[in-house]
């Protein structure tokens, strides 16, 4: 149980138990065993992402959020008054991907990898627009995300509703996400893919993007 929470406290953005069980080189069966004990023990607590759980400490220090958004949508106000090109923000989101782990601070899991062929990236496009609700930092509710998948072209559209405070300059923090978003997937599978911001309505507080193997 040293070893799990060590692990869970050196991952504070959530893993999962595939994670936990390859992090700790032990069987996925004896990590559920023992995270059923930390549970009932409230030492930690999980979120569920589609059909996956990712596992939290309880004691985990973090920065109040607040805090950290003041901050950020200060410093994208910033952005918005000396950057015209929003295409140069990717470049942005390719350093931040440089300087961390995505997504959460964990892996993907295993079972959602693309292997070269078209139903295994399909379930990694389906996997990733499931995970796009769960970043409460920037979006501060419970947002909705519609997910239309063009299975010949390798391509997902994701249509990101119900979002706060979409002011001009937050659609700074997308074209910086989508610089993440593709860098870091090239990083971490060694895959080109190609994201896109489609459509950005603030009227209506939505946001379309777009995610594509290439």
């Amino acid at each position: 149980m040293e070893e799990i929470m060590s692990f869970i406290n050196q991952n504070p953005s959530g893993v999962t138990i595939t994670d936990i069980a390859n992090g700790i080189s032990t069987s996925r069966v004896t990590a559920g065993k023992y995270i059923a004990i930390l549970l009932e023990r409230q030492e930690v607590f999980f979120k569920e992402i589609g059909a996956y759980k990712l596992y939290y400490s309880t004691k985990s220090k973090l920065i109040p959020r607040e805090l950290i958004y003041s901050y950020f949508t200060g410093l994208l106000s910033g952005l918005d008054k000396i950057i015209e090109n929003k295409e140069q923000l990717k470049l942005i989101g390719e350093a931040i991907s440089e300087r961390t782990d995505f997504p959460y601070g964990s892996k993907f899991p295993e079972e959602v990898l693309p292997k070269n062929n078209s139903r295994s990236v399909i379930k990694f496009l389906t996997y990733f627009g499931s995970m796009i609700p769960f970043v409460p930092f920037v979006y501060r509710n419970k947002i909705e995300v519609n997910t239309k998948i063009l299975k010949e072209q390798k391509k997902a559209f994701y249509r990101i509703k119900n979002l706060r405070d979409l002011s001009e300059f937050m659609q700074n923090h997308f074209y910086i996400m989508i610089g993440v978003i593709e860098h870091s997937i090239k990083k971490k599978l060694g895959i080109e893919v190609k994201c896109e911001v489609v459509k950005m309505d603030l009227e209506n507080n939505v946001v379309e993007i777009s995610l594509e193997f290439i």
